[in-house]
Order: structure tokens, then sequence, then C-alpha cells
């Protein structure tokens, strides 16, 4: 088993996307520019936010109307770093779910939790070598696939088949990122998942079930080389925001 991770990390490693002119370019603009120039003047250009006390900052993306990323000031290559699964770590996925309400904003409309979504890439999917995580509009059907989740068991991953694509859900109560990271949820999925993190994207969206109550989908989508699968849940947002219109 040790000899099967090593090999798939490398060869999610042979894998990762070398297209990004600048695959460090995340990491300068949140440590070079944004921190900088909170500190100095107050001011956080170029990023929308900074938030020294939690470390993080949070950056319009270039892509889409609404579409903003959250990136941590303490370097982090991405999901498979595992200062993410220490026990004091921050919750970043909860501290992106509080910003979510710039999407709408940008729009110039509400958007409602299930129309809306977090995301971050394995690293066979991914163009930059600093954490980020996406905060965009979900596509616009998605929501209504993931319906047919709303009386799933709370906490249990469960399959789930989209596109001929096989992905794992877990159904989570409203308050479930107050006490619950998703970095550990998707690491104690299974043996093969915890050890081989770089193999995962996650994604997690809001909901209603069927009392009425609110909650969230956590979806786990892992590299599979054998159906040209590189792990990027990104596929389940929509920087276009159809959703919104």
């Amino acid at each position: 088993m040790r000899i099967f991770f090593l090999l798939l990390a490398m060869l999610i490693a042979a894998a990762a996307p070398a297209h990004a002119a600048n695959p460090d370019a995340l990491w300068q603009i949140a440590s070079g520019k944004c921190l900088p120039n909170s500190l100095a003047s107050g001011d956080p250009a170029p990023c929308a936010m900074v938030d020294r006390e939690r470390g993080f900052v949070i950056l319009k993306d270039l892509v889409g109307a609404g579409q903003y990323l959250l990136i941590p000031t303490v370097r982090l290559s991405g999901i498979e770093s595992r200062e993410l699964l220490q026990p004091q770590s921050p919750n970043y996925w909860r501290h992106a779910w509080e910003q979510r309400g710039r999407v709408g904003a940008a729009l110039g409309r509400p958007l409602e939790p299930a129309q809306l979504g977090l995301e971050i890439n394995s690293a066979a999917a991914r163009s930059q070598l600093q954490l980020h995580i996406h905060i965009d509009c979900m596509r616009r059907d998605v929501p209504g696939l993931l319906r047919a989740h709303r009386r799933d068991p709370l906490g249990k991953w469960m399959p789930f088949m989209l596109e001929g694509h096989r992905y794992w859900v877990m159904r989570l109560e409203a308050d479930a990122l107050q006490t619950q990271d998703p970095f550990k949820l998707a690491a104690a999925r299974s043996e093969h998942a915890a050890a081989a993190m770089g193999a995962q994207s996650l994604l997690l969206t809001g909901a209603r079930f069927d009392d009425g109550a609110e909650g969230f989908y956590l979806i786990n989508m892992p590299v599979n080389f054998d159906r040209g699968e590189f792990g990027s849940a990104e596929v389940l947002l929509d920087h276009d925001c159809a959703i919104a219109r």
C-alpha cells in the first residue's frame, strides 16, 4: 500500500498543470501586495479584504463576474498540505462561506445558499502553487441533482454519479462548519484519501432539506487517471453564473 500511494503521488506531481505563466502569482499577490498594503495604509488592494487575525485574504478572480478566492496568508501549496489536517488548523472553509455574499453583491442580486459553492482542486488539476478556495455560483442543474441525497444519513459519505463520473457526497447540518473541517472530513473518508489528499478535490454548497432545515452538501471528486479525471470539482461551478439569471 505504501508503494501504491508513493506511485500515486508521483503520478499526480507529473500530471499537475504547468500551463500557468506564473504558478506563484496568487502567493505573490497575497503576500507581496495585499498584506503589505493593508499593514501600511489599511487598503488591502488589489485584494477585496485582508484578515490578518484569521490569516487569509479575499481576492476577486479575473475569471467570472462574481468569482472570489480565499487565499491563506501562510505558504500552503494546496489540498495536500499536511498542516491542514492538524487539530488547530484554521477552518478556511468556514471563513470562505462567511464571504459568500460577495458573489451576489458583484452580480447585483442576493443568491440562495444552494446557488453558491466553494471549491478546491486536486494537485493534478490546479495551476497555482498556493492553496486557494474558489467562491462562486453553482452550475444551474447541480442543486436539483443533489436533492436525490436530501435524505442521506448525516455525516456519511455516499456515492454520487454525474455525467459518468463518480463523486462522493456527504450531507451536513447547518452548523457543521462550526465544528467540522471539510479537509478533515475528506481525509476520514478512507485510508486511501487520507494518504493521498493531493488526489482529492472538494466542493461545498448550501442545501435545504425536506423538513425545511438548511445545511450543506460536501462533494469529493477524487483523481481517477483511468477515467481521465484529474480531480476538479470546479466543473460543478459556473463562472458565468447562469443560476443567478
